[in-house]
């Protein structure tokens, strides 16, 4: 018996919405042309896959045995196509780099991508942009990009991380707050003071290092869903405090930055990512000028090696 991968896929993508409609959508084919498919494959199993009643479906018992080995299969094939994506980039004149949307005006960041692209002009470099550290290491991990600059520090064993440059937190504080005045601020400054942050989820704060410690000092959030992109809008609007990662952060005119008192803030960078792989000579010269441009003579990363 040969079955057709494509109806497996198909097969997949039922089972998972339970509903024709949205599968097709999710497919790009025609509704009808998918209910062929699945029907197909039933009469070449022998089996019922679904129990179709009106505008519901639902997996019979042989169904949903059949789709805990389908989903393997489309796992495996999602698996190959990634690695026929990344062997394909080795072989072409390109890198893919996701960014953090906030790296965007970073020195680090731009350093890099100009110095390659004055000794490289030969290679297209391609930049996708993800709101979220996360996010870009995830693009990384699945091969869907070469590299990832992004915010560290960064702990995951499938990636290698190398740090472009250091980042100074301080706090935009409204030129009217009581605070503004002040040349630092300390552990006690921060207690019961509303800042405006790019989380969407109260829930995920404590997880996110960025900005728990902020709140393990008495700080109270107000999340912006809209992301960091908005956040100091919103802090404009409410008058409240927002942290600042680089001197690059444009803050409202009617704002001050005050830095925090010595060891208060943790340290964070700015990241160079890539997934530990087979590179294409092109991204291995990416990562070496990343490594060369930051160990020269009076650089940051050449101060904190020694």
């Amino acid at each position: 018996m040969n079955l057709s991968l494509v109806r497996i896929q198909r097969f997949v993508a039922v089972a998972e919405h339970l509903s024709f409609t949205r599968a097709a959508t999710l497919l790009g084919i025609d509704q009808p042309w998918l209910s062929r498919q699945i029907m197909q494959l039933e009469d070449q199993l022998g089996i019922v896959l679904f129990e179709r009643s009106g505008a519901r479906i639902a997996l019979t018992p042989e169904g949903q045995e059949f789709y805990e080995v389908a989903l393997e299969v489309e796992v495996a094939a999602q698996r190959v196509h990634d690695k026929a994506m990344e062997m394909t980039r080795r072989t072409r004149s390109e890198l893919t780099i996701c960014v953090a949307y906030a790296t965007f005006a970073l020195e680090g960041r731009q350093r890099l991508l100009e110095k390659f692209e004055a000794i490289r002009p030969d290679v297209k470099i391609d930049i996708s942009a993800s709101e979220w550290t996360d996010e870009v290491i995830e693009k990384v991990k699945s091969g869907e990009a070469d590299f990832g600059i992004a915010f560290g520090p960064i702990e995951d064993p499938n990636v290698e991380v190398y740090d472009l440059e250091e980042l100074h937190m301080t706090i935009a504080v409204p030129k009217e707050h009581p605070l503004a005045s002040k040349e630092s601020l300390g552990i006690a400054d921060l207690k019961d003071m509303p800042f405006a942050i790019a989380i969407k989820d109260p829930k995920m704060v404590r997880l996110t290092l960025r900005y728990s410690w902020l709140f393990d000092y008495g700080a109270v959030p107000v999340h912006v869903p809209e992301g960091r992109r908005y956040v100091f809008d919103v802090a404009q609007q409410k008058r409240i405090c927002v942290l600042c990662y680089t001197d690059a952060d444009r803050i409202p005119d009617n704002f001050v930055k005050l830095p925090f008192t010595g060891g208060l803030a943790p340290s964070f960078t700015l990241a160079l990512v890539r997934a530990k792989r087979i590179m294409s000579p092109s991204a291995e010269r990416l990562w070496r000028l990343a490594h060369e441009m930051t160990k020269k003579p009076g650089s940051k990363a050449a101060k904190q090696s020694v």
